[in-house]
């Protein structure tokens, strides 16, 4: 041993230059050695520290070991652990040693350290370095939970040997059976031995392959899963439970099952029965002691939901005591717990609680008394079913809210009809009263040409009125009943207002009222859209302005077009204002409701039927627009109708010979000057404006002596100051006849044209300015600066005449044949009359082929229709039945029945009464 040392000094001495360890070392808390990487792992050197954890000195130590294996000389095996990890070591290069070892200690037994050992190179040589960090406390710990886990799983195994129903466990992955019970072994009638190690499926069930419910996602290591199951081998039905498990080491199913001759069996399929009926029970239930009438003893089902606690919520916070109850019922529902323990007769009540989110609900409440010597332990209780009811009893509230709304607006309608009927039976009688009055007159006066003149014109103006009376009943009624539909067609905004103008125009005159019309932007004039229910806004509004402004008053309809976010549509704005009697604040918000006029002594004698807003408001609605109104009493009202319409694809008007043309624009309005000057810069033309006859002379004169004269003045005709006639004298007398000029004006110039003409004036536009009627009119000076024979204004084709054609009318009303007939004969045509459709039918039949032009039929006759005779005529075998036109003659202008009559074959249709124009038109369009 001396000489082993000596070597293992003189070889330490080479290596390091001394025995003692680097002086780095030895400050650190941790225990460090070096060793040669040998087959003994001769020692080099330690730190202070090292000798210490182990109870050695330094010189101890080393007179008593020169290696590793002579300190473990009494542990073979942690020597041979070390060595084969230094080994490890010098093959991977050095780094990465972790291990736990014994070292034995000076006065026996041993400690736990973490060796963490590298190789390192001193003096060219190899060296082992390893850090030891003592782990004594750790490992006896873990020894201690190994101990007691060991015990734990043999106190659990003794558990399951002694459970009376049967218990697996089996791998989840390989289904190899790790344990069984006593009872399973009973149950499969084998020793364990023999089944351990063993497909669970084989054992048990005898089959192939594993069973679905062993497989599926419902297995959860938190939670047993639990199902019957009847096996064909054991011929037994099993109630089993199966829960995820670790089973030393292996991910596992343990299954706890009865069969159905068990006790166990027997009640759990009891408990199954019990938990069924209790989830089936929709609400809570609880036991409330009734020695205080407040504390809970039990509660189940969803009664936490109801009231909106978790059990310890409840608990901690209520103390289990019914203080979920709504303070306003908490006396009432003491009262009913006192009434029913008296009368021992159960009951149902509806109380309100407070959630613990602060909501309200409101629970039906079921109060069941069991007196203290009929309960089980001996506490006199109620017993309770509570179900929450809110929803059902906010829907209630809804809808009798709803029924009581419908009532009163029905009540409120009742009287507005009533009211309506009786208003109504004046405004009838009042133009009936006139037609009798006149008739009678005029058949007093028949030796008087002018008198009876005199009294058939007011006649045809109270029957017009009566029309238009009857016209928006009807209307009204259509819309009611949903009857009403949309018409599409091609509209032209600057054709509808020109026949708006035209209508309202008398009116206006009548009262000496002031009309202004404009378009603002639009660019679009041309649009898909029902052409009559437009006009029939439009009329609505206006006829409203002109009845409620008082005579000398203002009235004006102002046009846009506005961007639209939707590509094909355009966003169009009208609106009416007039400087009348206005709308008060509290009939403002019944405006647009059926049979509602304003209780006002200033419009008591106005005619109407309170229905012209009401249908404007439908159609506007049927249209996706809207309408809103502004009004203030004695001040005036503003009506704003906003329209999404279909664009009508065309091409862009422009007329190359108008580009770079300047044009100046002459109005007192400067809306109307700005919209007709960009019309003019869309044309290509150069577009400037002035607001004054006086300006107008001046910019016309300094244009003309700059050699820049304006290819044409569009001047208003009704100006302050210089008016449109003293401004075209004015122009004429500066220039002479080199500057045409047209006339704009919003009114009928028929009564002003001549006078224009001879002052100098070359044509004549109305408002408002389109730029189709601008390029129209503008294009006919195109040739030459002035023309004198230039047209004074676009002048309607008049139709081809009618005289000679003959026509069959077929007409059930005398009355209205005589009519029909004697309005025909007036346009020179010649008619055959018959008084129903089967004489119709016979009529066509005896002429020759082409002896009628036309047949004029009614819908609603006798022995046979209007539409039975057009299929009949249809039907013939002659060269003329398919083609004849058929026009029928209905005082149903629905939609519907429009279809109707040309379904059946007939080629158009004619609203009754006869509008005279309306029938040359119709007629004209079929008559060749």
């Amino acid at each position: 041993m001396e000489n082993k040392k000596k070597q293992n000094q003189t070889g330490t001495a080479k290596l390091t230059g001394t025995a003692a360890c680097p002086g780095i070392l030895e400050g650190l808390a941790v225990g460090v050695i070096g060793c040669l990487p040998d087959e003994e792992l001769t020692f080099l050197w330690g730190n202070t520290c090292f000798y210490r954890s182990i109870g050695y000195l330094q010189e101890e130590y080393t007179d008593r070991f020169g290696s590793l294996r002579d300190y473990f000389a009494g542990d073979e095996e942690s020597f041979a652990t070390v060595k084969r990890e230094v080994s490890r070591l010098q093959e991977n290069g050095g780094k990465g040693l972790e291990l736990s070892v014994k070292l034995p200690g000076k006065e026996g037994g041993y400690g736990w350290f973490r060796l963490s050992g590298s190789l390192s190179s001193a003096q060219g040589e190899p060296v082992f370095q390893a850090v030891f960090t003592e782990v004594s406390g750790l490992v006896g710990e873990k020894e201690e939970h190994l101990a007691l886990y060991r015990q734990n799983r043999q106190y659990f195994g003794w558990m399951m040997d002694t459970y009376v129903g049967n218990v697996y466990i089996s791998d989840m992955d390989t289904y190899e059976l790790l344990y069984l019970n006593r009872n399973s072994c009973k149950t499969l009638g084998c020793r364990e031995s023999s089944v351990l190690g063993k497909k669970c499926y084989e054992v048990i069930q005898g089959r192939t392959s594993p069973c679905p419910f062993c497989t599926n996602n419902r297995l959860r290591e938190d939670a047993f899963y639990e199902w019957k199951f009847y096996n064909p081998q054991l011929e037994r039905t099993f109630m089993i439970k199966n829960r995820i498990v670790n089973w030393e080491g292996h991910r596992a199913r343990i299954e706890l099952s009865h069969d159905m001759y068990s006790a166990e069996y027997k009640l759990a399929q009891k408990d199954q029965e019990r938990d069924a009926l209790l989830r089936s029970i929709p609400g809570g239930i609880f036991r409330l002691d009734a020695r205080d009438g407040s504390t809970i003893l039990w509660y189940g089902c969803s009664f936490l939901d109801l009231i909106g606690y978790t059990g310890e919520q409840f608990a901690d916070e209520l103390h289990s005591q019914c203080a979920f109850i709504h303070p306003e019922d908490r006396k009432r529902m003491d009262e009913l717990l006192k009434e029913v323990k008296g009368s021992g007769t159960n009951t149902v009540t509806e109380i309100r609680i407070l959630t613990r989110p602060g909501k309200t609900r409101i629970l039906t409440v079921t109060l069941s008394y069991v007196s203290e010597e009929e309960s089980w332990d001996d506490i006199p209780s109620f017993y309770s079913l509570v179900i929450d009811v809110t929803a059902d009893r906010v829907e209630q509230n809804r809808q009798r809210k709803a029924l009581e709304e419908a009532y009163e607006a029905a009540r409120v309608a009742n009287a507005a009809k009533t009211n309506f009927l009786s208003s109504m039976s004046h405004d009838i009688r009042t133009p009936m009263n006139a037609i009798m009055g006149m008739a009678i007159i005029a058949q007093a006066n028949l030796n008087a040409p002018e008198k009876i003149h005199d009294c058939l014109d007011k006649i045809n103006l109270s029957g017009r009125h009566l029309l238009s009376l009857i016209n928006e009943v009807l209307d009204m009624s259509k819309i009611e009943s949903g009857k009403v539909d949309l018409t599409y067609e091609t509209v032209s905004f600057p054709e509808l207002l020109q026949d708006v103008m035209d209508m309202c125009r008398p009116l206006l005159a009548e009262k000496h009222q002031e009309f202004m019309i404009s378009a603002s932007r639009v660019k679009h004039e041309k649009v898909i859209s029902d052409g009559g229910r437009l006009q029939q806004i439009f009329m609505n509004l206006l006829s409203n302005a002109i009845k409620y402004t008082p005579e000398g008053g203002c009235i004006s309809l102002r046009i846009r077009e506005m961007s639209s976010p939707v590509e094909g549509k355009g966003q169009y704005e009208f609106v009416v204002t007039d400087n009348g009697i206005g709308i008060s604040e509290e009939f403002r918000e019944h405006i647009f409701e059926p049979f509602s006029r304003a209780e006002d002594s200033k419009i008591s004698k106005i005619q109407g039927t309170g229905l012209g807003m009401a249908i404007t408001d439908n159609i506007v609605r049927m249209m996706n627009g809207t309408i809103e109104v502004e009004s203030r009493l004695g001040e005036g009202s503003e009506f704003v109708v906003s329209l999404p319409l279909e664009l009508c694809v065309e091409e862009e008007a422009c007329d190359n010979r108008l580009d770079g043309l300047p044009v100046l624009v002459v109005d007192d309005d400067p809306i109307v000057c700005e919209s007709a000057t960009a019309l003019l810069n869309e044309l290509g033309m150069r577009g400037s404006w002035v607001l004054s006859g006086m300006e107008a002379v001046c910019c016309i004169v300094q244009a003309h002596e700059n050699g820049d004269d304006f290819f044409a003045v569009i001047l208003d005709w009704k100006m302050p100051g210089m008016d449109g006639l003293e401004t075209v004298k004015a122009i004429r007398g500066k220039l002479g006849p080199d500057v045409p000029i047209i006339i704009i004006s919003a009114y009928d110039y028929s009564d002003i044209e001549e006078e224009f003409k001879r002052a100098g004036a070359d044509a004549f536009i109305t408002k408002p300015l389109f730029k189709s009627k601008m390029l129209h009119v503008l294009q006919l000076f195109c040739q030459s600066l002035h023309t004198d024979t230039a047209p004074a204004h676009p002048v309607k084709r008049p139709h081809p005449s009618l005289e000679g054609k003959k026509l069959l009318l077929v007409e059930d009303n005398e009355l209205n044949r005589e009519i029909a007939e004697e309005l025909l004969q007036m346009q020179g045509l010649h008619v055959d009359t018959v008084e129903n459709g089967q004489h119709a039918v016979e009529q066509f039949l005896r002429t020759e082929p082409g002896t009628y032009a036309c047949i004029l039929m009614d819908v609603q006759m006798p022995v046979m229709n209007g539409y039975e005779a057009t299929r009949a005529i249809r039907s013939l075998d002659r060269e003329d039945a398919g083609h004849i036109p058929i026009i029928a003659l209905t005082a149903n202008a629905f939609a519907a029945d429009m279809g109707k009559a040309r379904s059946v074959g007939m080629s158009d249709y004619i609203a009754k009464p006869i509008d005279m124009g309306n029938l040359a038109e119709t007629l004209q369009k079929w008559i060749n």
